[in-house]
């Protein structure tokens, strides 16, 4: 059992810039109608936001400009002028009351001072973080000790515009942020299956499956031995094994969903109840293919969701008289 995290605001505050900082997010600027000043520019370098927490306070614009001309040997007045500030606090935080499990579900305040003129760049900002983080548990460190996180953005909130400050018109803008920590465990959004088949045309084609959920089923045939010296008793050895995977997903405009609702919906019409397909499941940072055929496959319409579901058994291919 690993031991409790200590949650403080300095390890929130790495997660979120850990974030910001992700290359699908913190993108690249090229759109013609923004500022010539933006452009070929990281929204992270024209935000230019000094992130901190009540234990580190920002610098003061003499330090900056002595710093920049360290590193470049010259500095401007506006490269200090030119900034944003960011405070984290943080919220509440309620831990699951287990001795062995350790969840909790935290939340806090990004508080924005920035220029108003860079306003529709943090709500991409925050925007794309939602985007790219949505249905994932991101690795996140406490210390020594690893955690899965879940998190959600609020959209930013302008609560005041300041419009005589060194920087011009500035705004102070807030963003919500609530965490939810999971043990480093294995989850839904560490998996992804692919599936690779022959199409009608004869050419072979992948496509990843999106799910709803995945099983996997290894059942053992097994044999009664019983004890030499107590013949009452038995024990079990195990004679075969059969690999089954069960797959649910909706019914998406998939090139491999569209493949198998033609077969199923065709019916007698096809002709090969053995068409082969390669299954590849990838957990975490392992990679897994088999080689199988459909053992059932159902497709339900439902009149209060009107989605098309699918459940899909795939089992292990074998082989006959040395043949497929």
């Amino acid at each position: 059992m690993s031991k409790k995290v200590r949650i403080t605001a300095d390890a929130v505050l790495a997660i979120v810039r850990g974030i910001f900082e992700d290359e699908d997010v913190n993108f690249t600027v090229d759109d013609i109608s923004s500022p010539e000043s933006w452009q070929g520019k990281t929204v992270g370098d024209i935000l230019n936001v000094e992130y901190y927490t009540f234990k580190h306070r920002p610098e003061a614009s003499q330090t900056i400009i002595e710093r920049i001309m360290q590193e470049k040997g010259y500095a401007t007045r506006l490269e200090a002028l030119n900034r944003s500030f960011c405070l984290l606090s943080l919220g509440n935080v309620e831990r699951l009351y287990s001795k062995d499990v350790d969840m909790a579900v935290l939340s806090a305040t990004l508080e924005y001072y920035v220029q108003t003129s860079k306003i529709k760049l943090l709500e991409y900002l925050i925007e794309d973080s939602n985007i790219e983080t949505s249905g994932l548990r991101i690795p996140v460190q406490f210390g020594d000790q690893l955690r899965k996180a879940v998190v959600f953005f609020g959209r930013p909130v302008v609560s005041d515009i300041q419009s005589s400050t060194p920087f011009g018109e500035a705004a102070i803008a807030e963003v919500e942020v609530v965490i939810m920590l999971y043990p480093d465990v294995y989850s839904y959004s560490d998996y992804t299956v692919s599936v690779t088949f022959t199409n009608d045309s004869g050419a072979q084609e992948t496509a990843a499956v999106p799910l709803s959920s995945f099983s996997v089923a290894n059942v053992m045939t097994q044999d009664a031995v019983p004890y030499i010296n107590n013949p009452r008793k038995v024990g079990n050895i195990n004679l075969s094994c059969a690999s089954s995977f069960v797959l649910v997903f909706e019914g998406y405009d998939n090139l491999f969903i569209n493949h198998i609702s033609d077969k199923a919906l065709n019916g007698e019409k096809v002709a090969d109840n053995n068409t082969p397909y390669t299954l590849t499941v990838k957990r975490g940072e392992k990679t897994y293919t088999h080689e199988v055929v459909i053992k059932d496959h159902q497709i339900t319409t439902n009149a209060d969701t009107g989605n098309e579901t699918h459940t899909l058994t795939l089992v292990i291919r074998g082989v006959k008289n040395g043949s497929a």
